[in-house]
């Protein structure tokens, strides 16, 4: 029987190590952080109260961020318009369009179809990630989950 020498398993380690390396794209931090600043300062600059909420792929929170004056619900909304996002690969607002055309959708657990949820894309088209925005009129968390998806471009 060989046996290897710690040298020889060290190499074998270092050299596997480098082929489990993400190949496909993914969203980054520094991307999820550049989303939340960009839907933070529009809601800043209009005066709206939002949570915001990143995921990448696997619906991971990558970044989340609740305003001082925003409902606490609004976290929770956030992180449900992102979810919905990600697993339809749409915006929420076009899913509200497919259950209100097909209401049986409605029984999908933690669906929550209503304006504010935008998936994230890389430029090859491959969806990496999604952000939630709640606690406003739907048209506000919109344009902000626009404006966050905008700023990780």
């Amino acid at each position: 029987m060989r046996f290897l020498t710690s040298s020889t398993l060290a190499l074998l380690l270092m050299t596997t190590s480098h082929s489990y390396a993400e190949s496909r794209p993914f969203l980054t931090t520094a991307d999820a952080l550049n989303g939340l600043q960009g839907c933070y300062k529009m809601a800043e600059k209009n005066g709206w109260n939002l949570a915001i909420t990143i995921i990448d792929r696997g619906a991971n929170t990558v970044s989340s961020l609740r305003m001082d004056n925003a409902l606490s619900a609004a976290s929770t909304g956030a992180e449900l318009k992102a979810q919905t996002a990600l697993a339809w690969g749409s915006s929420t607002s076009r899913v509200a369009e497919i259950v209100k055309k097909k209401p049986e959708f409605n029984q999908f657990p933690g669906l929550l179809p209503i304006a504010g949820g935008e998936p994230i894309t890389a430029p090859d088209g491959t969806l990496i990630g999604a952000v939630g925005v709640a606690g406003g009129l739907t048209l506000h968390d919109q344009e902000c989950a626009k404006a966050a998806v905008a700023a990780m471009q």
